[in-house]
């Protein structure tokens, strides 16, 4: 094993360099990161026994760090000693709230030896773009090493990951750089991330970036272009394997491959990694494999599904009725436009969901969405049962946001006229979006 004072120094040249590596550093830099791996599994195995004391459910995955992860911070943290980095080795558990993080905290703490500070990133948040978690570092009790235990909420993750989504999209850097990659992304993810009452000035900030960026369409058609290639990908890999290398792509179907042992995992992630160094893939294990776990522990790497577009409406909602209580007629119209868009873009998620039911392909750019002929009429009816009440519950939720519009409709005749024609045109509009170039229905209807 390489010893800490040659990795030292080739830390050392890495950031002297702006983080170019010759192939030497590269094999010696790969020795030391996979030397954290026996440690990484060790504790990982005990705390899979912890965190199923906090919550059954809870979700937990590890990771090494990435090669290009390693060389970036190498040359962002001028100084740090490359053998010192206490995160090579890394572990996440996802709760539900706050008193399971902290249950979990307290676990650790009694059963682990820490190697470093504890940093609470809940109560004191990390920077100002608004991560939100606690850190622990603890020692393998075998070997000593240093590995890093992450624990979030799922409120928490959900953000984090939508964090990483946004840079790949948008080729930004906002976690490692944030408010420095982009201002602006970097004060919306940071309202985003907070649990306070938004301000005007906040929420008309949230709505200029998804205004600007497209940001609702970007995220859906990604989503949905993805799920049932990705579904399909998961359904063909042996479920006995529970380690996983997940590779994304800003304009691709995310990659998905399994493997029985890690060395096989470990050994397919160097080769891809010295294919292609600037590549988004992660290697990861996770407790009890299945779809779910997966798209949520990963949802930056999977790319078909998040939670934003459903935590973006009421924001939505709120700036359209603020608009149209100040009679600033031309801004509501633009904010119920983009919500309906949302609306659209919900209404064709559900659907696309239901892979079982629907085949959901791409041609020419367009996704293809049409029956299949896998199901008997019976187990039909009981998806098709579920899409319409989740259709019904999106459609409930818009007729109750309409009516709570139509107590600040303008008495002025010509205002009054306008924003009733607008809005009896909403239906049509809806209609336009979910027929539009990017989705087409093919065999729907008996």
């Amino acid at each position: 094993m390489v010893s800490n004072t040659r990795i030292n120094k080739i830390g050392e040249d890495i950031a002297a360099r702006g983080g170019k590596i010759t192939d030497e550093e590269l094999e010696l830099l790969q020795d030391f990161r996979t030397s954290f791996s026996k440690p990484l599994v060790n504790v990982f195995n005990i705390m899979r026994e912890l965190a199923e004391k906090v919550h059954p459910s809870s979700i937990i995955a590890f990771r090494l760090k990435r090669i290009d992860t390693i060389i970036n911070k190498l040359s962002r943290e001028q100084g740090m000693d490359l053998s010192r980095m206490g995160d090579i080795g890394g572990i996440r558990c996802i709760f539900y709230n706050e008193g399971e993080v902290y249950n979990a905290k307290n676990l650790i703490e009694k059963f682990f030896e820490t190697g470093g500070k504890t940093r609470d990133y809940i109560n004191e948040l990390k920077r100002d773009i608004g991560y939100k978690g606690v850190h622990l570092y603890v020692k393998d009790p075998v070997s000593q090493r240093r590995i890093e235990i992450q624990l979030r909420t799922i409120d928490h993750h959900n953000w984090a990951t939508l964090i990483e989504i946004t840079d790949l999209l948008y080729d930004l850097r906002l976690k490692e750089l944030g408010f420095v990659s982009n201002k602006k992304f970097g004060q919306f993810h940071a309202l985003m991330s907070s649990d306070k009452e938004l301000t005007k000035e906040e929420a008309d900030l949230i709505y200029d970036v998804l205004d600007e960026h497209d940001f609702i369409s970007v995220l859906s058609k990604t989503f949905r272009k993805n799920n049932a290639e990705v579904k399909k990908r998961w359904s063909s890999e042996n479920k006995k394997n529970s380690f996983f290398l997940i590779e994304a792509f800003k304009t691709e179907i995310p990659d998905l491959k399994s493997f029985a042992t890690f060395e096989e995992a470990e050994y397919a992630y160097f080769e891809r990694y010295k294919e292609n160094p600037s590549a988004e893939i992660v290697l990861t294990s996770i407790k009890k494999p299945n779809f779910r776990q997966i798209s949520v522990a990963y949802a930056n790497y999977i790319l078909s599904y998040h939670t934003f577009t459903s935590d973006i409406k009421p924001i939505l909602q709120e700036l359209a009725l603020d608009a149209l209580e100040n009679k600033e007629i031309k801004k509501f119209e633009k904010i119920f436009k983009t919500y309906e868009d949302l609306l659209a873009n919900l209404i064709l998620d559900v659907i696309a969901d239901s892979a079982d039911l629907f085949l959901n392909r791409l041609e020419r750019n367009k996704i293809i969405i049409g029956r299949t002929n896998k199901m008997n009429k019976l187990q039909e009816r009981e998806i098709m049962k579920k899409i319409n009440l989740k259709i019904l519950e999106h459609q409930r939720s818009h007729d109750e946001f309409v009516h709570e519009l139509e107590l600040y409709i303008p008495k002025g005749f010509f205002n009054n006229r306008r924003v009733k024609k607008f809005l009896i045109k909403h239906n049509e509009r809806i209609k336009k979006i979910m027929l539009s170039n990017q989705v087409e229905f093919e065999n729907l209807i008996n």
